[in-house]
């Protein structure tokens, strides 16, 4: 794959060292995307992702001064490693919307009396993404708080945290819409 990048560029002296600097540092790009995504194959993926944007723009890579390419190369494997690594532990909450429409007891009867499904989703969405991610994952799709924090690469501490101050927030925000509503 990465020599499929390599051969869109036209020049010669460019291909041959963008290739060599591949070769040499190939290890060392894989190593920062493995801390981020804990996964070869993804850590692999994303050091491929990064040459092939550095041979759809060779110029920018060439114009910075060779002893900051390192420096340049290793940020933009570490930025694509946590890209990717964001994109497939994003949860959507239209996916749990699906899954809890499936449930015979609807949250609304049970949970929340006078707030409504949509009202608690809409708030959801609000809340920090460290704090929503820890919810949706522990209440909604079933894991345990030690399986949340492993999912989202934290500590246990972290999760407990984050997910008791979003619980504190949604129980705000629904005393706060029953009291509007009586």
């Amino acid at each position: 794959m990465i020599e499929a990048a390599f051969s869109v560029l036209e020049d010669d002296g460019q291909r041959n060292e963008l290739a060599a600097f591949y070769a040499e540092y190939k290890e060392r790009f894989c190593c920062i995307a493995y801390s981020k995504l804990n996964n070869c194959a993804d850590a692999e993926d994303a050091v491929q992702e990064v040459f092939s944007q550095i041979a759809d723009k060779p110029d920018k890579f060439f114009e910075i001064p060779s002893d900051m390419r390192l420096a340049y190369v290793d940020v933009m494997v570490r930025n694509t490693a946590v890209d990717i690594f964001n994109a497939k532990n994003k949860v959507h909450i239209e996916e749990l919307d699906e899954e809890l429409e499936d449930d015979n007891v609807s949250l609304e009867d049970e949970l929340f009396g006078k707030v409504s499904h949509d009202e608690i989703l809409a708030f959801m969405e609000q809340l920090p993404t460290a704090q929503k991610n820890v919810l949706l994952l522990h209440c909604y799709v079933g894991l345990t708080i030690y399986e949340t924090a492993q999912r989202l690469n934290i500590s246990l501490n972290s999760a407990n945290k984050r997910l008791k101050s979003a619980r504190g927030e949604i129980k705000r925000f629904i005393d706060e819409r029953s009291a509007e509503n009586e």
